[in-house]
């Protein structure tokens, strides 16, 4: 069962992707980073990440979970799954904090 579930994860990561960037218009960059679902595959947590020329991430955010209906709407006509599972949208801010970790590195070695 854990890797039909993986597997299924993977597709949607895939296809929000795609309605993200074909069907709507959001304020910046945004990523579907991964999907985690739950067992019944009723909910999906979608992480995504946002690189915007503001450096304000929030509205990103924001915007997909105004637009989620619609998302999911598309989501059940391109996966063709029984039951299209109600879907979060959370901030990934893993890329962020390795450019943090990064940038902190090379300052230690420049003090030196």
């Amino acid at each position: 069962m854990a890797r039909r579930i993986q597997r299924v994860e993977k597709n949607l990561q895939r296809i929000i992707g795609q309605i993200i960037d074909e069907e709507l218009n959001p304020p910046g960059l945004i990523s579907v980073m991964d999907v985690t679902c739950d067992s019944g595959l009723t909910q999906a947590c979608v992480a995504v990440s946002v690189y915007t020329k503001t450096g304000k991430v929030e509205p990103a955010v924001d915007y997909l979970r105004e637009r989620v209906g619609f998302i999911r709407h598309e989501l059940s006509v391109r996966a063709k799954m029984r039951r299209t599972p109600k879907i979060a949208f959370i901030l990934d801010s893993s890329l962020e904090d390795g450019q943090n970790m990064i940038d902190y590195i090379a300052n230690l070695t420049d003090s030196r």
